[in-house]
């Protein structure tokens, strides 16, 4: 099953695009969002606690609940960035990040890199296919910022790669039961980072009645049921790819099939005010090429 990390990690950027093209249509505010996915997975998760059996190092909590709370930062952190700077340039964020988790994996696990050393080729041949996923990206979402914008993305980037190198780093250390670790990890995230989001909700004044109105609480179910299944996917495929860098490459090329996906609607079911965004078939083609040449390269 191994070899497959790449088949799940696409599933995984179709199930992201499809999550946050849901939300453009019910427009549920973000902190309200976080709440739901967070504290509201981690209720509905808690009472099978004695079904799953716990994981024999304490480092594996601790990363957990770090990652947690780096979640509750991060994920406000971008959706601040999105209401002041806009959305091109907070769309920075996850391509930039991908050749940093690379390398910070790297750095963490020194015999990886020493493993390349033999095989310089392929390490060559990752780099530039981790290069043209992150350029192509970028230049078909025509993302741009200023260096005042950059700077306060910066926070947001580094979350970003903590989260995917720590996330890859609890499989390692509950990998005596790897469905426990799935578990514990989605359980204890999502308490964190929802009772983060609860706390500042309260703290801005804001009730219980913003939270439980029948308009939002009608969709909250899906969001429950999206973060379970998204965090257990991409812990499983974090488990079982070389490198969490391989996987981020994949998962953040959501904003593309969005746009795609957005435009073949538009083609056949044309709405009056949106127009069809171009997409450049020369980067469309180095995305498509990076990533399957990624694939090729890693197996």
């Amino acid at each position: 099953m191994q070899n497959y990390w790449w088949l799940l990690a696409l599933a995984l950027s179709l199930l992201t695009s499809a999550y946050v093209y849901a939300n453009q249509l019910i427009k549920i505010k973000g902190s309200l969002l976080m709440i739901y996915r967070g504290l509201g997975t981690g209720l509905v998760l808690l009472p099978f606690c004695y079904f799953f059996a716990p994981i024999h190092n304490w480092a594996f909590y601790g990363l957990c609940i770090a990652q947690g709370l780096v979640i509750s930062y991060g994920d406000n952190r971008i959706l601040n960035s999105s209401k002041t700077f806009g959305a091109e340039v907070t769309s920075l964020i996850h391509p930039l990040s991908i050749f940093f988790i690379f390398l910070f994996w790297i750095i963490l696990h020194p015999s990886e890199f020493a493993a390349f050393t033999d095989h310089p080729l392929k390490f060559a041949l990752i780099i530039f296919c981790l290069l043209g996923v992150m350029l192509a990206i970028i230049r078909i979402l025509r993302a741009r910022g200023s260096r005042k914008a950059l700077g306060f993305l910066l926070a947001g980037m580094f979350c970003e790669i903590f989260i995917d190198v720590t996330n890859k780093e609890t499989t390692h250390l509950g990998a005596e039961n790897i469905v426990s670790a799935i578990y514990y990890y989605t359980l204890i995230t999502s308490l964190v980072a929802g009772s983060c989001n609860l706390s500042a909700h309260f703290l801005r004044n804001r009730g219980f009645s913003e939270i439980l109105a029948l308009k939002n609480l009608k969709f909250a179910w899906f969001f429950v049921f999206y973060a379970a299944v998204h965090s257990a996917l991409k812990t499983y495929t974090m488990y079982l790819t070389p490198n969490p860098a391989y996987v981020a490459a994949i998962v953040h090329a959501y904003p593309v099939w969005i746009l795609l996906a957005e435009n073949i609607r538009q083609r056949f079911c044309p709405r009056q005010g949106r127009r069809l965004v171009k997409v450049s078939p020369l980067w469309l083609g180095l995305l498509l090429v990076s990533i399957v040449g990624l694939i090729f390269v890693v197996e």
